[in-house]
């Protein structure tokens, strides 16, 4: 099945694509294509599926995540992984081409303010219906997430912006940038600037670097504006006069007859923008970047420098590879406009979308220095190291990769991390530090993080001699078992950070090697006539009460008669082995008690979390009653 939808002109766009990618996501199901990473220490698990066409996602609490569905409009939410029945709101939208609920953000207030970028159409009635109809704008609007009742409420309108003509190239991707500095403007909702990507809605205006085109109107532009919509202070581009006059504005008047004061042009921090899914600032260095959409060729991923001219009509690509030139483009007035070349770009479109930069997160130290990038019509996820200044990409040592253009697919690939991801729409750093996948066409979320090796040795407490009859468990997000060897070693490959905790158990007849003599001994140990170890003590402790004592001794004595299925201590610990970590738990492990009662505290081991310094371990496996140490290891 041929699955790629190209993102431009004379070509399915890649929201409007849903039906094929749902047709692609029905192939993955049957088992043609699973998410794959080429980093062995990484690992990648669902964390949830059953969305429809879901856009874009964000964090409201740890493991708490509201998702976005373009076509019904519906916010879902996904608590532990599990999705929610009920949505947290559903707004009527438009769903024609890349119209429909877009993008999100959530700022740090208590309770949280959430945003929200969509083409809304008429409700009346307020139940989100119908999903159709004549489209009102592309509005942002801020919303109170109430974590007591699951819902947003209290919309206010922060940004009205065009719809027409489109229907495709709305842009929609909301992003929350740092708090700044106190300064003279007042903060409002948590301090930190709003940012906006709207695309050129097929327009062909100053904007998009037509001179004697429409003055500015809110197209292919990426805004910057305060938590209610006004512009931020600093932003690039001063209000001016319209016509041929730069006179500045400042006031909102004074210019000559017949000319109107274009104000607009202060929210703006570039502009010149066809299409963009993606947008995020670098943690480091607090720099914007943005990924471009072209159309029958040329893709890109830029920097964005306040007042960055990006190039669209005239120019798409690096302007090398174009035969327009810098001169056939609008300045801005007030001289603050610059065109630069894009800091990469695919020569044949990918239809690119979210870019995040994974700095001090739990993909581990080698993810520090680069961007993660996904795309649509490959479902790729893409890996460009950074330059030491952070302002673009090392990439001179890949192969056909020095002038920054893929300029096919061998020089495409070089860069690649993950595949068959099912049309990437949305990456996002969790509160856990790991790289969260929204797949598009999968209607799916998955989780990307550093995945270590666990290993180690289960041994027999008498003489160290291995057991070869054993199992051990690693449950956490997800459990799997490892069986140990004739060494009585066991290993558990690719496990991601978290919390886990193994749990050895033995295989086989329970009662091998138990004898009236380990009932024997623990009543002369009791009477004083003969010491043990701390092994043989836990060993004894049969009743789990946390002391060797005759009730021991005769409880042994009816396991071995057969009067005694199990002892008390097995089903306290569940297992029938106890386990001691050897030569002790590292710094993040902890010995902990399954049932929270009684003396077993020692039947498994945690990871809280996982970590590389502490992904082996080895155990002294104590089989409960067997004093004597003569347990029979062969099954």
């Amino acid at each position: 099945m041929h699955c790629q939808i190209r993102c431009g002109d004379h070509a399915v766009p890649w929201w409007g694509g849903v039906v094929i990618a749902i047709l692609c996501a029905l192939s993955a199901a049957r088992g043609e294509a699973q998410p794959t990473l080429s980093d062995p220490n990484l690992a990648v698990e669902l964390v949830a599926n059953g969305l429809d066409s879901p856009t874009t996602m964000a964090f409201v609490g740890t493991g708490d995540i509201l998702v976005l569905q373009k076509n019904d409009g519906r916010v879902r939410r996904v608590i532990g992984g599990v999705l929610q029945p009920a949505a947290v709101l559903d707004v009527a939208v438009n769903t024609d081409s890349e119209r429909g609920l877009l993008g999100i953000a959530v700022n740090t207030q208590q309770p949280p303010r959430v945003f929200l970028y969509y083409t809304e159409v008429s409700d009346p009635d307020g139940d989100g219906l119908p999903d159709s109809g004549t489209p009102l704008g592309n509005r942002v609007y801020r919303y109170t997430w109430n974590t007591a009742s699951g819902r947003l409420e209290n919309r206010q309108l922060v940004l009205d912006l065009p719809v027409t003509s489109g229907p495709n190239h709305d842009g929609g991707i909301l992003l929350l940038g740092p708090t700044p500095t106190p300064g003279p403007q007042t903060p409002v909702g948590d301090g930190s600037p709003l940012y906006a990507v709207i695309g050129d809605l097929n327009r062909s205006g100053q904007l998009q670097n037509f001179p004697a085109g429409a003055a500015p109107d809110d197209s292919g532009v990426i805004l910057r504006v305060q938590q209610d919509g006004t512009p931020v202070l600093g932003n690039p581009f001063v209000p001016y006069c319209s016509a041929t006059t730069a006179q500045a504005c400042p006031s909102g008047g004074g210019c000559p007859p017949g000319q109107s004061c274009i104000s607009r042009v202060a929210r703006y921090i570039a502009y010149g923008v066809r299409n963009s899914f993606g947008m995020a600032l670098d943690p480091v260095t607090g720099f914007l970047w943005e990924t471009e959409n072209g159309p029958g060729s040329f893709d890109e991923i830029n920097l964005v420098a306040p007042g960055l001219n990006s190039g669209w009509v005239p120019i798409m690509g690096p302007d090398s590879r174009d035969s327009n030139g810098v001169g056939d483009l609008f300045a801005m007035p007030g001289g603050a406009s610059a065109y630069s070349d894009p800091e990469f770009s695919w020569q044949h479109p990918v239809a690119v979308t979210s870019i995040v930069f994974p700095n001090n997160s739990a993909l581990g130290a080698a993810y520090n220095d680069v961007a993660l990038v996904g795309d649509f019509n490959l479902g790729n996820l893409s890996r460009f190291p950074l330059t030491p200044q952070r302002t673009g990409f090392a990439l001179a040592g890949l192969t056909g990769l020095g002038d920054l253009v893929a300029d096919d697919a061998a020089e495409r690939d070089r860069v690649r991390l993950g595949s068959n991801f099912g049309g990437i729409s949305d990456l996002e750093i969790g509160p856990d530090g790991a790289l969260y996948v929204v797949s598009l066409g999968g209607g799916a979320i998955y989780r990307i993080s550093n995945a270590y090796d666990v290993a180690g040795e289960v041994r027999y407490y008498v003489d160290d001699r291995p057991v070869s009859n054993a199992t051990v468990q690693l449950q956490g997000a997800i459990g799997t078992s490892a069986a140990t060897n004739a060494a009585g070693a066991f290993a558990f490959a690719t496990v991601r950070p978290g919390d886990w905790t193994l749990v050895p158990q033995k295989n086989g007849d329970l009662r091998n090697g138990l004898s009236a003599l380990d009932g024997a001994g623990v009543l002369e140990f009791v009477a004083g006539m003969g010491s043990f170890s701390t092994a043989q003590q836990l060993a004894c402790d049969v009743t789990g009460d946390g002391t060797c004592s005759p009730l021991d001794g005769a409880r042994i004595l009816q396991f071995v008669a057969g009067q005694l299925a199990r002892f008390p201590a097995a089903v306290l610990c569940q297992s029938d082995w106890l386990f001691v970590p050897s030569p002790a738990a590292a710094q993040n492990q902890t010995v902990t008690e399954p049932n929270l009662s009684g003396s077993c505290t020692t039947g498994r081991i945690s990871y809280q979390p996982l970590a590389a310094d502490a992904v082996e371990q080895d155990f002294v496996a104590i089989l409960l009653g067997d004093v004597t140490g003569n347990w029979n290891a062969t099954p």
